[in-house]
């Protein structure tokens, strides 16, 4: 059975998020404004640049999966295992940027953490949410519930 995706959701999963980093920027904005930028804590800016990578996640087009090949199935364990990671080879050629977070997002966080980085973490925050974003199913696409 095929069950619709909400559209209306997705809507407001944007413009909540959208919100949310219209209010942290125009904060931040007015706290620099009044002189304070010295106080301005660490925690702000990895929010803001979780939910600007969440937004552009979200946004941007889903990765799509590369043609599969019309030849016959392989029969072999060996051409099996080759297929697969010629797949998964096409895969990551197709969806680099998938890639190039998880890289990014990787590195970030082991930084971030090993040297308690506040920098790191708001680079693995936002790549990490737009990861999240990347990954998430588009909207008006049918699922199959099993």
């Amino acid at each position: 059975m095929s069950v619709p995706r909400d559209k209306g959701a997705y809507r407001i999963a944007i413009g909540a998020i959208g919100l949310a980093l219209i209010i942290v920027l125009a904060g931040l904005c007015a706290i620099v404004a009044v002189g304070k930028h010295a106080e301005i804590p660490t925690e702000l800016w990895t929010i803001t640049s979780a939910l600007g990578g969440g937004l552009l996640g979200l946004l941007a087009p889903p990765p799509t999966p590369a043609p599969a090949d019309s030849k016959a199935p392989p029969t072999g364990v060996t051409k099996k295992l080759s297929r697969s990671f010629s797949n998964l080879a096409k895969d990551a050629g197709e969806n680099r940027s998938v890639v190039i977070l998880l890289v990014i997002f990787a590195v970030s966080a082991g930084l971030g953490a090993a040297q308690d980085s506040t920098q790191f973490q708001a680079l693995a925050a936002a790549s990490g949410a737009a990861l999240i974003g990347l990954l998430a199913p588009a909207p008006g696409k049918a699922t199959t519930e099993q």
